[in-house]
């Protein structure tokens, strides 16, 4: 084993470390061995040399560890003890393996067993949040799973210290980034999507735990008993609707934006995987052809740079009225209206060729029109990311559709694409991120 602290002993009274699980701020875990009991547990042991207030710290964090056990899916703290002139405190090793050393492995969990995970982490951190419990974003090494789905954490409390909802949403969506199927599954689409608005916000809002839990709930009553057992099935709408319709009399309007989440993941669910393959080739190094049968383009290899932005910026400022007014039958603008967000920044940076990001979607409207062609379709951007091109953390697409339950989720659904393949729908055009890019499809003429 190698220590944290070069100047650990491996043995701690009654314990002898066996390895290291992660490293916190004035402490590192470890698991231990009880001697002569055949017991492994959790020793947090603090950092060797540490001033006596950092000592006298630890000592109040370990008494109110063991003051409020009883948090949801955390495991139990025993006591404090000193050993070899070294502080450490004991908790009960959780069930299962850590989602760290899944990972390590090269695993994947199920779609279900994700959103156990989210809807655990949900319930753990509102609880604390309802009781005035602080706690630390946890790291993938502090959560575990059991094959059956149980999920338990090492603890995160501190006290004293809090954390926001944004750094804990984001911690959890990271430790579970690595473990997400890489081939596709049925609620996949659905899945990440609600980890990227749990790493991100949704529509520049970050969502309640309560909203999280209830849509990762969701997606695993939509998934099915079949699911579980990796068949493959196909949503059909009338289902997945009165399910929705359900939810929203029970749980009432304070959800709606809960439901929203759900009705945008669902229709994606339907709308993604289950349209006609596309088939791809080579057009040099700038465009890739894409068939799919029925339509054939071909697509730019990597997303619009910002020295072929500032072009089109600067053949717009020159265009006479005639010119100007057959991209406004597009979306009407000014030449103020086509800069990407931090377009100045963007435009003064030394790497001129990068992706031009912060774009919207009339203003990749515009672009493509004016080079004489469209937004690639959201499959489209789906087949050459998975081949393998150069793309932006966002790209917008030219698919949309309109919402199936105006009253909770209105008007249509615009759909980007993000770095994992999947569907990111927003609600208005005007949506912007400085993470959005976008590439465009000509007809092939060949």
């Amino acid at each position: 084993m190698n220590p944290i602290f070069p100047e650990l002993p491996h043995t701690l009274g009654v314990y002898t470390l066996t390895r290291r699980i992660e490293q916190r701020e004035n402490s590192a875990l470890y698991e231990a061995q009880q001697t002569h009991v055949d017991r492994s547990v959790v020793l947090e042991v603090l950092r060797p040399g540490v001033s006596h207030a950092e000592e006298v710290a630890f000592l109040a964090q370990a008494r109110h560890r063991v003051a409020t056990n009883g948090v949801p899916h955390v495991a139990d703290v025993f006591e404090s003890l000193r050993s070899e002139g070294i502080w450490f405190l004991t908790q009960e090793m959780p069930q299962g393996r850590s989602l760290a050393d899944m990972a390590t492995a090269g695993e994947k969990l199920k779609i279900a067993q994700i959103c156990k995970v989210i809807i655990a982490a949900a319930e753990m951190y509102q609880h604390c949040r309802d009781n005035g419990i602080s706690v630390i974003p946890l790291a993938a090494s502090s959560i575990f799973i059991e094959q059956a789905g149980e999920v338990h954490f090492i603890s995160p409390l501190k006290e004293g210290s809090v954390s926001s909802l944004h750094s804990q949403t984001k911690a959890t969506a990271a430790a579970l980034w690595p473990l997400c199927p890489e081939e596709k599954k049925p609620g996949l689409g659905r899945t990440v999507t609600l980890l990227n608005w749990m790493e991100g916000g949704y529509e520049g809002r970050i969502l309640e735990w309560n909203e999280l839990r209830e849509t990762a709930a969701t997606i695993i009553a939509q998934l099915g008993p079949e699911a579980e057992d990796g068949t493959s099935h196909r949503i059909t709408d009338a289902p997945w609707v009165q399910k929705l319709r359900q939810f929203l009399s029970r749980w009432g309007m304070h959800t709606a934006g809960g439901a929203a989440v759900v009705v945008g993941l669902t229709c994606l669910g339907s709308l993604f995987g289950t349209g006609n393959p596309e088939t791809i080739s080579a057009m040099g190094n700038s465009h890739i052809y894409c068939s799919t049968g029925e339509q054939n383009e071909k697509i730019m290899r990597y997303p619009v740079s910002v020295q072929e932005y500032a072009q089109f910026l600067q053949a717009f400022e020159e265009m006479d009225e005639e010119q100007r007014q057959e991209l406004r039958d597009v979306a009407n603008c000014t030449a103020a209206d086509l800069k990407p967000v931090n377009w100045d920044t963007q435009w003064e940076r030394a790497d001129r060729e990068a992706e031009v990001t912060g774009v919207s979607l009339p203003q990749a409207r515009l672009y493509a029109c004016h080079m004489g062609g469209q937004l690639p379709t959201s499959a489209q951007i789906q087949t050459i990311q998975a081949a393998g091109a150069g793309k932006a953390d966002l790209e917008w697409s030219r698919t949309a559709m309109e919402s199936p339950l105006p009253d909770v989720y209105p008007g249509t659904t615009y759909i980007l694409i993000d770095t994992h393949g999947q569907p990111y729908p927003v609600s208005t055009p005007d949506w912007v991120s400085p993470r959005c890019g976008f590439r465009v499809a000509f007809p092939n003429d060949n």
